[in-house]
């Protein structure tokens, strides 16, 4: 997976605990699409994602590992 990568969150293993501000809307959800905006490779491999609605309004910014989500490329 690369940078800005669109993926889908196929299966959630495990996420923290949700806490509401103003880049999250909500938590991550099986099914959501959101766009790769930071790869993280040290102190080991993670992904930061962004989810948005319909008009660009972020509604989750996470940063996961492969430990916590499934994720499918789709474009």
């Amino acid at each position: 997976m690369n940078q800005y990568d669109v993926v889908r969150i196929k299966e959630i293993i495990s996420l923290p605990k949700f806490n509401a501000d103003a880049f999250n809307q909500r938590s991550p959800q099986v099914g959501d699409i959101a766009t790769i905006v930071e790869i993280y490779r040290e102190p080991f491999l993670a992904y930061e994602l962004e989810c948005t609605d319909s008009d660009g309004i972020t509604l989750w910014l996470q940063t996961i590992t492969l430990k916590d989500v499934i994720l499918e490329v789709i474009s």
